[in-house]
């Protein structure tokens, strides 16, 4: 489903999900996987936060998330700053392993010549990162207040859609996540997908592929 820009919408939603800023990574199209290598919003992403304050403020949240991202935390410090978040580790970006910091199409590339259940060195597989991402979304679903905020980032959305889709979790249509921008699920579309990452099984095509020899 699209971003929302209903205030409605959002205050009926069980949970909203929320992409990060662009970050100076971003800008330069570098991947940060690693929580602990601080990696800021760019002021473009400042602005996109700053754009989304009303909407966001429009809402009384029951509780706000974000993930170890630093990025996660200043998006969130401009859009709730009177909240002080919780953490949901589960919902992290991928741990990229020996590609930190470096091009996103060098990444790309390797995924294209290997599995979804196989791990860059040093780093988490896809296949790990949908069953933690179900966990994420189990946390939230669970919750009791609602609605409850999420800053977190594009693989996480994107997991979701395509799971709502159903589709391939991992590899299907879904379309990269805008920054800054709210997508919106209910009690029961939070489950649904958590469902569908946790029993996700990739096919043949996608397990364990190596290049051709």
């Amino acid at each position: 489903m699209p971003p929302t820009t209903d205030p409605e919408r959002l205050r009926a939603a069980h949970a909203v999900l929320v992409r990060h800023g662009e970050t100076t990574y971003n800008a330069t199209h570098q991947l940060n996987g690693d929580p602990t290598v601080d990696v800021s919003l760019s002021e473009r992403g400042r602005e996109q936060c700053r754009a989304l304050v009303a909407l966001i403020g429009a809402v009384a949240w029951a509780e706000v998330f974000v993930t170890r991202f630093r990025r996660t935390v200043q998006s969130a410090a401009i859009l709730v700053p009177d909240r002080v978040p919780q953490v949901l580790a589960e919902l992290d970006d991928i741990d990229i392993g020996t590609f930190e910091g470096r091009h996103r199409d060098e990444y790309r590339a390797w995924r294209r010549r290997f599995g979804v259940d196989v791990a860059p060195e040093g780093g988490e597989s896809r296949l790990v990162v949908a069953r933690r991402y179900g966990r994420g979304l189990d946390t939230l679903a669970a919750a009791e207040a609602a609605p409850v905020l999420v800053i977190t980032h594009d693989q996480p959305i994107r997991y979701t859609e395509n799971a709502l889709l159903g589709e391939d979790p991992i590899v299907g249509p879904a379309p990269p996540v805008p920054n800054a921008e709210p997508f919106a699920y209910d009690r029961d579309a939070l489950r649904r997908a958590a469902e569908a990452l946790h029993r996700y099984e990739p096919p043949a095509t996608e397990r364990g592929r190596r290049p051709a020899s």
